[in-house]
C-alpha cells in the first residue's frame, strides 16, 4: 500500500521556515531536501548550528535510528544521535524520508556528512551505528558458517543472491563479528540506542504533521542541551565521596572525568584487587622503550592480560581493548598503575570528550609535570645540563615576576569573547 504524499502547502511552509532560520537567525543553520518526480517533498534533513557544534564535540560515534508510524504521512523519522560528556543524548540532526528506499538512505547519509563537513570531530575515527544491524555473531568463522546457511535458505532467486553477495562483501561494515573492537562508547547494542532516542520518540504520534514533527525534534534538541548545561553546573559543584582503598587513583579520576564516566571508572578501580602483575618484560631503551606487564587473576591461574606502556610517549594499551572500545581505562591498566605506585591516570586514558568542563588548567599542569619529570631525570645525570636547565627556569621565573611588577598587579583574566564569536570561531576552525 502506497504511503500518503506529504502535503505541498505544509512542505512549503516547513521549507520556508528552515530558509528563514538560515537567512535571519544564523547562516550556519543547515537543511537540504529532495523532491520526487511530481515536485513533492520526498526527503528532508535539517541541523541547526548548535547541533552541528555538538557534532564537533561529540561526533566520534553517531547513531541513527529509524522510526515509522509517527506522522500522518507514514514517513520515516531518522534522528542522528550521539553521547555527551555526561553520557546523555545529543542530537546532530534529523531526517524525514517519505520514500524509505536504499537510495533515500544513501541521500540522507551523504547529506548528514555534508552538514558535518568542516566540523572538527574528537580524535578517533567516527563510527555510525545502525540499530538492528549488529548482532552477536560470535567469531568471524562462526559468522561465515551461519551466513552460508542463510544463503542456502534465501538465496535461490537471482535478485536475492546478487544482494546477498553485495552484503557479504561489505560484512566488515555491519557484522558484529568483524567490529567487536570498534569504538562505540558502549552504544553497540539496540537496547542502548533505543534508550538514547526515548525522549525524542516519546512525543511522536500518528497523525502528526510535518511542521509539528520538526518543532518537536527542535524542542527535544534544545531540552537535551539544557540538560548538559545543568549537568555541567552540577559537576562543577560536586564532590565525590571516595569509596575504594585506592584513594589516590580514585581522587584523580574524580577530578578528571565527569561524574557519569567517573562511576564507570570507579567500577574498574574496585575490581583491581582481584588482579596482580605476574611478570614484566622490558623492551628497548630503559626510559623510552616499552614495558609489557602480564596481569593475571589472583584466583584463576591461566587467565592473563598484557598491558603495554611506551616510555616517554604516554601510551598505554591493554589486550582486553576496553579503552579502544569504550574510551575508558580498564582494571588491568589500573593494576599496573598500582604496581608502579602511580596515582595519576595517563592523559591517553582520559579522553577529552569524557572529561569535566574547564579541565584545561589541570591538563596543562599534568602535562608539564610529565614533561618536567622526564627533563629533570635526564638533566640530573649531567652537572652541565642540570645547571643549564636550572638557569633557564630561574631566568624565566624572574622575567615573569618582573613583567608582573611592571604591570602593577596580577590581573584576573577576563574572557571578553562573546558566545556568538566563540561559535563562529569554532565553525571557522
Amino acid at each position: 500500500m502506497a504511503r500518503p504524499q506529504i502535503d505541498r502547502a505544509e512542505a512549503d511552509a516547513v521549507l520556508r521556515e528552515l530558509r528563514r532560520r538560515t537567512d535571519e537567525d544564523d547562516c550556519e543553520n543547515f537543511h537540504r531536501y529532495e523532491l520526487d518526480a511530481d515536485h513533492r517533498l520526498k526527503n528532508l534533513f535539517w541541523a541547526d548550528v548548535d547541533s552541528r557544534l555538538d557534532y564537533a564535540s561529540h561526533g566520534d560515534v553517531v547513531v541513527f535510528d529509524t522510526t515509522y508510524r509517527t506522522n500522518k504521512y507514514g514517513a520515516a523519522f531518522v534522528p542522528f544521535l550521539g553521547l555527551s560528556r555526561h553520557r546523555t543524548p545529543v542530537i546532530f540532526g534529523c531526517g524525514v524520508l517519505s520514500d524509505p528506499s536504499l537510495d533515500s538512505y544513501i541521500w540522507l547519509l551523504r547529506t548528514f556528512m555534508l552538514s558535518a563537513a568542516g566540523q572538527a570531530r574528537p580524535s578517533g575515527a567516527g563510527r555510525v551505528h545502525v540499530p538492528g544491524a549488529r548482532r552477536r555473531d560470535g567469531s568471524p568463522p562462526a559468522f561465515e558458517e551461519r551466513w552460508r546457511g542463510f544463503v542456502a535458505a534465501h538465496g535461490a532467486a537471482a535478485a536475492n543472491r546478487r544482494w546477498l553477495d553485495a552484503m557479504h562483501a561489505k560484512r566488515e561494515l555491519w557484522a558484529a563479528a568483524f567490529a567487536r573492537d570498534g569504538f562505540f562508547l558502549g552504544m553497540a547494542s539496540d537496547q542502548r540506542t533505543e534508550c538514547l532516542a526515548t525522549r525524542l520518540h516519546a512525543g511522536l504520534r500518528e497523525g502528526m504533521s510535518l511542521r509539528d514533527m520538526v518543532a518537536h525534534a527542535d524542542a527535544c534538541a534544545r531540552a537535551l542541551r539544557r540538560d548538559v548545561a545543568v549537568l555541567d553546573a552540577e559537576a562543577d559543584r560536586s564532590r565525590v565521596e571516595l569509596a575504594t582503598a585506592h584513594r589516590g587513583l580514585e581522587e584523580h579520576a574524580a577530578r578528571r572525568f565527569t561524574p557519569a564516566n567517573f562511576y564507570l571508572v570507579r567500577e574498574e578501580i574496585v575490581a583491581v584487587d582481584g588482579f596482580e602483575v605476574v611478570k614484566t618484560v622490558a623492551r628497548g631503551h630503559p626510559m623510552f622503550g616499552k614495558k609489557v606487564y602480564v596481569v593475571g587473576l589472583k584466583q584463576r591461574w591461566g587467565v592473563f592480560f598484557h598491558v603495554e606502556c611506551s616510555g616517554g610517549r604516554d601510551v598505554v594499551k591493554c589486550s582486553c581493548r576496553k579503552m579502544e572500545r569504550e574510551g575508558l581505562p580498564c582494571r588491568h591498566i589500573f593494576c599496573v598503575m598500582i604496581h608502579n605506585n602511580s596515582s595519576r591516570i595517563p592523559d591517553c586514558c582520559v579522553l577529552r570528550r569524557l572529561r569535566r568542563r574547564g579541565d584545561t588548567k589541570a591538563e596543562r599542569i599534568d602535562e608539564m609535570k610529565d614533561l618536567g619529570r622526564q627533563v629533570f631525570d635526564l638533566a640530573s645525570e649531567d652537572a652541565r645540563e642540570f645547571k643549564e636547565i636550572k638557569v633557564f627556569f630561574e631566568g624565566w621565573l624572574e622575567e615573569r615576576r618582573t613583567g608582573l611588577r611592571r604591570s602593577g598587579a596580577i590581573a584576573a583574566h577576563v574572557d571578553t569573547v562573546t558566545p556568538v564569536t566563540k561559535k563562529t570561531k569554532l565553525i571557522e576552525n
